[in-house]
């Protein structure tokens, strides 16, 4: 959904209008392919855009972008345009070199795989933006604390935009997928072909809106909801992350393949949770690292979310990194004192612009966010907040950019047939969203698996299948189609 979690491991809206007329005919010029410098068995070139789409002869940018050709020239259907996420995935890494083995051989045969850099991140046109400096660490619940983060967000927000210029305020989403729309034409692409996780989505969503006509297959894997307001993104995904964690305790009460099968895994969390609020809860094995509240549920909700770097990797060895982490951390003796806390090298201010122009989550005022919180830990009681969600609406606390992309009903008419996949235990993305989105998209179908983590086609055989069948021959499964965990 956001930018990948810390791991203790390791004024009214100003609404752009969604009008495709906007993006006045995209440039149809080919890009000038090359081999790239990371890997020349892939194709690296730019594509020149515009900073703002209202203005396309105004100032311009390049977004760099990257393929991987169909391996069966013959059988070619033409290019699959692909995003994983964040904001901010680095489409070029991921095709060259992240996710170059991602896709079954059928998909890699059929299709040049294409990825992109979205604008003001990677190597299309990075926003410039001052060294942050420490974040407020008091409560933004409180009045103090939330004025704290308030005039933090607007220093951070005028910092980027002095010094990066008029694109710190075209990086919304609707910009991005008026750039997608461009690339399909440089491409040589007559409609589109997508595939986006998470983040991506949205882009995939947006793209209905605006361009119903213009994509041939659009698939949404673990869905954002872009017509919910910022107490429903905080509390719908409190009450997702505790629905995994319940999960993975059910897991481990029931399987002996669970490293804390045999003990109460909610009393040993509380245990560490009340050691993170004394200051006596470290890292294994780095007591100069001490873990607050917010570090525990962090490390806890990224590991549930089954990221899947290496492609062998199993559910049940994936549940097992949640449950060793908290074994070493209960085993590891409480620090007679509390040490320095934890604090990532995490710098989200790209995502702040981008989360802060697509999201109505700057939260009123103190008692609101008050209000919100207590909501999101009565339905999530061990897991108290998404501290990924948490993070995006603490920068955009006093708006600081406009919300040019706001959320609202969805509005997609005359499109192609749209599928949707989402996990029914998913930290990150609820099913919640994905129902939601699709009963209000118009033409979507909804493919629900049976599993855990973030992200289907990795993680469920059915649910890739069914993709890669949709991708090459564009008509939805029946509506009520379910996959089984594998």
């Amino acid at each position: 959904m956001v930018l990948a979690a810390v791991s203790v491991a390791a004024a009214a809206p100003s609404a752009r209008p969604a009008r495709a007329d906007l993006a006045a005919a995209p440039t149809s010029r080919p890009i000038a392919w090359q081999p790239c410098a990371q890997d020349p068995t892939a194709d690296c070139g730019t594509l020149t855009l515009p900073v703002d789409w209202t203005r396309p002869h105004g100032a311009t940018f390049e977004m760099a972008v990257a393929r991987r050709k169909a391996t069966d020239p013959a059988r070619r259907i033409g290019s699959l345009v692909l995003n994983y996420g964040g904001p901010g995935s680095l489409g070029v890494d991921d095709v060259v070199g992240t996710y170059k083995n991602f896709f079954s051989a059928e998909i890699d045969a059929r299709f040049d795989r294409v990825g992109f850099d979205p604008r003001g991140w990677g190597r299309s046109a990075p926003l410039d933006c001052p060294q942050a400096g420490p974040r407020p660490t008091v409560d933004p619940t409180t009045a103090a604390g939330f004025a704290a983060f308030a005039a933090d967000n607007r220093r951070l927000a005028d910092g980027c935009r002095v010094a990066t210029g008029p694109l710190y305020d075209h990086l919304d989403t609707l910009a991005v997928v008026r750039d997608i729309d461009a690339l399909r034409a440089a491409l040589g692409d007559a409609r589109l072909s997508f595939w986006g996780v998470s983040y991506g989505t949205l882009m995939a969503q947006q793209y209905a809106e605006l361009f119903p006509h213009r994509f041939r297959a659009l698939v949404a894997d673990s869905n954002m909801d872009h017509s919910i307001d910022g107490a429903e993104f905080l509390e719908s995904e409190a009450a997702n992350a505790e629905d995994s964690f319940t999960e993975f305790v059910k897991w481990c009460a029931g399987s002996a393949d669970c490293s804390l099968h045999g003990r109460d895994v909610e009393v040993l969390f509380e245990r560490l949770y009340a050691r993170a609020r004394a200051g006596t809860l470290y890292v294994p094995g780095d007591p100069t690292h001490g873990l607050g509240p917010d570090n525990l549920l962090s490390g806890v909700q990224f590991l549930m979310s089954y990221l899947k770097h290496d492609p062998a990797e199993t559910l049940t060895a994936a549940r097992n990194r949640v449950a060793d982490l908290l074994a070493g951390m209960d085993a590891a003796p409480p620090l007679p004192a509390p040490p320095p806390p934890y604090v990532p090298d995490l710098d989200a201010r790209t995502s702040q612009a981008v989360l802060c122009s697509d999201w109505s989550l700057d939260i009123p005022d103190p008692g609101a966010l008050a209000a919100v919180d207590r909501r999101s830990k009565a339905v999530a009681p061990h897991m108290r907040r998404n501290i990924q969600a948490w993070n995006a609406m603490t920068y955009c606390l006093g708006r600081p950019t406009p919300v040019t992309n706001p959320p609202r009903p969805y509005r997609v008419a005359g499109a192609a047939p749209i599928l949707l996949v989402n996990n029914r235990h998913d930290p990150q993305t609820p099913l919640s969203w994905a129902v939601h989105a699709a009963r209000r998209i118009r033409g979507a179908t909804l493919v629900t698996a049976a599993g855990w983590g973030h992200m289907s086609y990795d993680k469920n055989r059915c649910a890739a299948a069914l993709t890669d069948r949709y991708l090459i021959d564009p008509r939805t499964p029946v509506p009520t189609t379910h996959c089984a965990p594998d």
